[in-house]
């Protein structure tokens, strides 16, 4: 099937690994130029130099911390100069501090709500109104399955993944008559960097092994494996495609059945 992605301009965020990366290449792969963003410099040169030579897209290494909102109005800036415009935003960040809802310390809700709410909001506010002018654009959200079921000892993703949901359903409704899209991606379980220390402390904090946490993870899914990220980067490139303009407002999920709710 032909995508349509071919010249696309797309800005990535925290997209040095991971989820992240794994979006990021399967966009490149179907011809659209790349802006990918992280905190950290030498991870994101590193990443754009591997998406430049495994995909042969032209790929540019951005800086950006997502606690600093105001930060995201430079990096709009530097992604539009580098690639001319954007017509593609995927929102990604790392994975939010483990712990308890009754535990939530002021200070870290501060901090979480700046890196999962205050700075996407911000960014998405930057490039809307080109992608409205120009009647296309394609805003991702990169979600968790605590958008729509609580997990313990993840506060901060049970607290703070369903108001990101919530807004992208109220901009998705007063945008989508402008051509523009918006929608959450959720993954499962997918063996990153981050998954392995939610693993070794979730399992601590249970009182067992990380095989024996992994082993029950891997038993809850029907698929009866952990997920491939290039089946998460399919996932990203077919929503942000002109095949899905009439997909909008929704999650969209690659969890191999773990998620036990029809919607």
């Amino acid at each position: 099937m032909e995508l349509g992605l071919e010249g696309k301009r797309a800005l990535v965020v925290a997209a040095s690994k991971g989820l992240g990366y794994a979006v990021a290449r399967a966009l490149a792969a179907e011809g659209a130029r790349l802006a990918i963003a992280s905190s950290n410099e030498e991870n994101i040169a590193r990443a754009a130099r591997a998406l430049a030579a495994a995909t042969g897209a032209e790929v540019a290494g951005l800086v950006a911390d997502l606690a600093d909102p105001a930060g995201m109005d430079g990096l709009a800036q530097r992604a539009r100069a580098a690639l001319g415009g954007i017509d593609i935003l995927v929102h990604n960040h790392g994975g939010p501090t483990l712990g308890h809802a009754a535990a939530i310390a002021p200070e870290v809700l501060a901090r979480h709500f700046a890196i999962m709410l205050a700075s996407p909001i911000r960014l998405t506010g930057r490039v809307l109104p080109e992608m409205r002018a120009r009647r296309w654009g394609r805003i991702l959200v990169v979600g968790a399955q605590s958008m729509i079921q609580p997990f313990a000892f993840k506060a901060m993703d049970n607290v703070l993944r369903p108001a990101i949901a919530g807004y992208v359903k109220a901009l998705a409704n007063e945008v989508a008559a402008d051509g523009v899209t918006v929608n959450v991606i959720m993954p499962g379980l997918f063996v990153t960097d981050r998954v392995r220390s939610s693993n070794e402390l979730t399992s601590r904090e249970l009182g067992i092994s990380e095989e024996e946490f992994m082993r029950r993870r891997l038993a809850a899914i029907p698929a009866g494996r952990p997920g491939r990220l290039e089946d998460f980067g399919a996932l990203a490139a077919f929503v942000a495609s002109e095949r899905a303009a009439y997909m909008t407002g929704s999650i969209f999920r690659a969890e191999g059945g773990v998620v036990r709710s029809i919607i």
